[in-house]
């Protein structure tokens, strides 16, 4: 049984499991919390007999949803998991933390792969050995490829701690990219005190609970995080859609996937947009399928990407047999 696309984004990964999207299946897996990947979530709450990933995304699930205990089923790395005749394992991806990847052993033997999203291959994102596998296509076009990619965090890091020196700093970033980019920090030796608010602090606490080393962050509502904020010597985490409505002083970073030509672009006096992702470019994409086994490669088409320049560059560039859905 070959893996299926469904228009609405949906895996169907087996007899058992559909992934990143509603099915009538009775599990459904979900790989990391990000909108694009937990469509129809309160109807897969509703129908499934159980809903599969990694603890902590669980856990950041469950501050918008209510999914019973009943259907949780939490499963850390490298477990193998059997649901019937099949055995499911998830496997670490780079790309928010509680990411997975998602490996079936099917009741015939064959083994389906699907990588979710994720970047960094074989170093920060092992390859999953599979005979058939799903691979994301968000960067699958031959122009997104990121030539600095090696540079961006030192850079990033460079203009923070410099910015710093002038007043505070405000980052704009998406939920689990934020707190990359504060684990980053933290790593490079910058110590000038966090500040969020909201669902961001609520994500934060989340990552820091599940092993990221990320100290002093405040609440901007709570006393602590007032009277941090009246030293104007701080970094303030805020959701990307904020942006537009950015800080007239201080410095100002919007962390986005979206930038090819350069690694830091300057886009007012005060305001600088990083080439901060946790995808794979297009290298990276074609470096995971080269170095995988699979004998087929299906291409995810049920979310924003570019399934189908990606599948002919496999078949024509690798010599690799490759499709997409849907």
């Amino acid at each position: 049984m070959l893996p299926k696309i469904l228009k609405n984004g949906a895996i169907i990964l087996g007899e058992n499991f559909v992934a990143d999207g509603f099915d009538e299946k009775p599990f459904r897996i979900i790989s990391h919390f990000h909108a694009d990947h937990i469509g129809e979530l309160s109807k897969s709450i509703s129908k499934s007999l159980g809903l599969i990933a990694t603890p902590a995304t669980l856990e950041v699930l469950n501050l918008d949803f209510n999914i019973p205990p009943r259907k949780t089923f939490a499963i850390n790395y490298g477990i193998p998991t059997y649901f019937d005749n099949e055995v499911l394992t998830l496997e670490k991806a780079e790309h928010v933390f509680g990411s997975c990847q998602v490996l079936v052993k099917l009741e015939n033997g064959t083994t389906i792969g699907y990588t979710g999203d994720f970047k960094n291959p074989l170093k920060g994102t092992p390859i999953l050995k599979s005979d058939v596998l799903v691979i994301e296509s968000t960067y699958g076009s031959e122009k997104y490829r990121r030539r600095f990619k090696h540079e961006v965090e030192d850079l990033f890091y460079g203009y923070v701690n410099d910015a710093l020196t002038r007043g505070h700093v405000t980052i704009y970033s998406y939920h689990g990219k934020a707190q990359e980019a504060m684990l980053l920090l933290r790593q490079s030796g910058v110590i000038a005190p966090f500040i969020t608010q909201g669902k961001m602090m609520k994500i934060t606490e989340i990552a820091r609970k599940y092993g990221y080393k990320i100290e002093d962050v405040f609440d901007s509502s709570s006393e602590e995080g007032k009277q941090v904020m009246k030293d104007d010597w701080y970094i303030e985490f805020r959701h990307y859609n904020e942006f537009k409505k950015r800080y007239s002083r201080g410095t100002n970073f919007v962390l986005s996937g979206w930038e090819f030509g350069s690694a830091v672009r300057r886009i007012d006096p005060n305001s600088y947009v990083i080439s901060f992702s946790d995808h794979a470019d297009f290298d990276d994409l074609l470096y995971y399928v080269d170095n995988s086994p699979a004998s087929m490669i299906i291409v995810d088409g049920g979310r924003k990407g570019h399934a189908k320049e990606l599948a002919e560059a496999i078949r024509t560039k690798l010599g690799r047999k490759s499709t997409y859905m849907p």
